[in-house]
């Protein structure tokens, strides 16, 4: 039996651009989307299809399973040009597809905290996003297992950017 998925708008509302999304994200059923920590800011838009996307800003999740009580900070952040990734201990990187467009990603570990005492497995997922022009970064953080990351990448192949 092939698992359930549902799709999550990330979106951002700003005072004089509007209602902007970054990404409509495919997750498993059993996640929800919650607002995150960090407020969502948009510096540029594009419209696509009577959309409108951010082109570069910044938006902040937390993705919440109630049953398993388990929690991953979701960070996204789209640009029109370079985001430098994030400097992971024990890397592992691999390829995927992410909206139908090539996707690099990247499992490992990092350390934070104020004295970087707290150990998180980071997914970190780019891609180049060539309707919208843009580089989609979306960066996912868990204390857990690396696993539960892992688990969230064939859901996110159903994702949209445009």
């Amino acid at each position: 039996m092939k698992p359930t998925t549902r799709d999550h708008v990330v979106a951002a509302t700003h005072f004089v651009l509007g209602p902007s999304n970054f990404v409509v994200i495919r997750l498993p059923e059993q996640w929800d989307l919650r607002l995150g920590r960090q407020p969502m800011d948009v510096d540029y838009t594009v419209a696509v299809d009577g959309v409108r996307w951010a082109q570069e800003g910044r938006a902040s999740g937390l993705l919440v399973d109630l049953q398993a009580r388990r929690a991953i900070e979701l960070s996204v952040r789209t640009s029109r040009g370079p985001i430098p990734p994030p400097k992971l201990d024990e890397s592992r990187p691999g390829t995927s597809k992410v909206g139908g467009h090539a996707a690099a990603y990247t499992l490992g570990s990092a350390h934070f905290g104020l004295f970087g005492t707290k150990l998180y497995h980071v997914l970190h997922v780019s891609y180049r996003c060539d309707e919208t022009q843009r580089i989609v970064d979306l960066r996912f953080m868990h204390q857990g297992t690396e696993e539960t990351l892992e688990g969230l990448l064939p859901a996110l192949a159903g994702t949209r950017c445009h």
